[in-house]
C-alpha cells in the first residue's frame, strides 16, 4: 500500500518533475550537457559516462544515465558532438530518453582568445508505466484497492523535438560560456490537465586555471574557482566551486546557494585524472532536510572520461583549459 500511495503522489507532480532538468554535480564532467558549445572544445577527442544516483536512501529509484562522444573536425571548422541520457524515476514508473546532436562552430578573435558557437538538436522520449500504479479512482472504501483502472486521458509516452544553444569563450587560462536550454520550450504533457511546458534554462558559467610553480618552474599545483548561474522558471541556483590539482590527483567543492546566498546544499569531489582517461566520484549534500538524514539521502555521481589522440595535432586553436571533473 505504502508502494502505491507513493505512486499516486509521484504521478501528481508528473507534469512538474517532467519539466525539470536534471542536475548533474560533476559539470565539466559532462560538459555537452552543461553547455553545447563545448563540442570539440578539448585537444582530443573524448567518451564521457556518467552515472548519477539521487536519494538512494528514499523510497524508490533515482537514476540518470548520460553517454556522450565529441571530436574536433578541421573539415567543418568545429567540433560535433553525440549524446544520450536516460533518466529513471520511482523504479523505471517514469522514464526520459534523450538523444542529442550537436554540432559547435569555432573561431578566433587573435592568437590566444578563442569562441565556439554551439547549436544542439535532441528527440525526448517521455514515458510513464502505468501498470503497477494505484489512482484514487481504483479504491473503494470498504473493499480496498480494486483490479480496474478506470483512468482516462492520460497518454503512456510523449516525444518531441528540443532545441538548445551556446556561446564558449576561453583565453589562456581563462573560460566563460552562456548556453539556452529549450529554446522553444517544448510540451511533454502526457495528457493531463497540466500542459506540461519545459521553460527555458539559462546558464552562465565561468572560471580561471592559477598555477603554482615549483622550484624549477613547472606547474606543481593548480587552483580553479568556478561559478555557475542558472535560471529555469522561478529555480534559480548560483552554485560556487573550486578545484585543485596536483599531478593526478584533482579534488574539489561545490556550495551551492540561491539568490539569498542561502547555502542549499555542498558537493564533495575527487577524482584521479590521467594522460588519456579520468575517473571521478562525488558526493551531493542537500541542506534543506534539516537534520544529519540530509548526510545520508545525498546523490553519488560517478563519471568515467577516455580521450583518444587525432592522428594530427589541430593547427588553428588552442584547447580550452578548464577542469576535468
Amino acid at each position: 500500500m505504502r508502494k502505491s500511495l507513493f505512486i499516486v503522489l509521484f504521478f501528481i507532480n508528473l507534469q512538474a518533475l517532467f519539466s525539470q532538468d536534471v542536475e548533474f554535480s560533476q559539470y565539466y564532467a559532462n560538459p555537452l550537457y552543461l553547455n553545447p558549445a563545448f563540442a570539440g572544445s578539448d585537444d582530443m577527442s573524448r567518451i564521457s559516462l556518467n552515472y548519477r544516483t539521487m536519494l538512494p536512501t528514499s523510497f524508490g529509484d533515482y537514476s540518470t544515465y548520460s553517454a556522450s562522444y565529441d571530436q574536433y573536425l578541421e573539415g567543418i571548422g568545429g567540433g560535433l558532438g553525440f549524446q544520450i541520457m536516460n533518466d529513471r524515476q520511482a523504479q523505471g514508473a517514469i522514464n526520459a530518453l534523450n538523444i542529442n546532436l550537436l554540432y559547435a562552430y569555432h573561431f578566433q578573435l587573435r592568437k590566444q582568445w578563442s569562441f565556439s558557437l554551439g547549436l544542439q538538436v535532441g528527440y525526448n522520449i517521455n514515458s510513464v508505466n502505468t501498470q503497477n500504479m494505484v489512482f484514487p479512482s481504483m479504491i473503494d472504501p470498504a473493499n480496498g484497492v480494486t483490479e480496474e483502472n478506470i483512468e482516462t486521458g492520460i497518454d503512456q509516452k510523449k516525444m518531441f523535438f528540443d532545441f538548445s544553444a551556446g556561446v564558449l569563450s576561453w583565453y589562456k587560462n581563462y573560460y566563460f560560456g552562456f548556453s539556452v536550454d529549450h529554446l522553444t520550450k517544448p510540451v511533454s504533457s502526457l495528457g493531463t490537465v497540466y500542459n506540461g511546458v519545459i521553460g527555458r534554462k539559462y546558464t552562465l558559467h565561468g572560471g580561471v586555471e592559477i598555477p603554482f610553480f615549483n622550484s624549477m618552474g613547472r606547474t606543481d599545483i593548480t587552483l580553479s574557482p568556478n561559478l555557475i548561474f542558472q535560471l529555469q522558471d522561478d529555480a534559480t541556483r548560483i552554485n560556487l566551486g573550486i578545484y585543485l590539482n596536483k599531478k593526478i590527483v584533482t579534488a574539489g567543492l561545490w556550495l551551492k546557494t540561491n539568490t539569498q546566498f542561502n547555502l542549499t546544499g555542498a558537493v564533495l569531489m575527487f577524482g584521479v585524472t590521467g594522460d588519456y582517461s579520468s575517473f571521478a566520484y562525488s558526493y551531493d549534500i542537500p541542506f534543506y532536510l534539516g537534520d544529519l538524514s540530509s548526510v545520508i539521502s545525498g546523490s553519488h555521481e560517478v563519471t568515467f572520461l577516455y580521450k583518444f589522440k587525432y592522428k594530427s595535432k589541430r593547427k588553428k586553436m588552442q584547447a580550452i583549459k578548464c577542469p576535468k571533473i
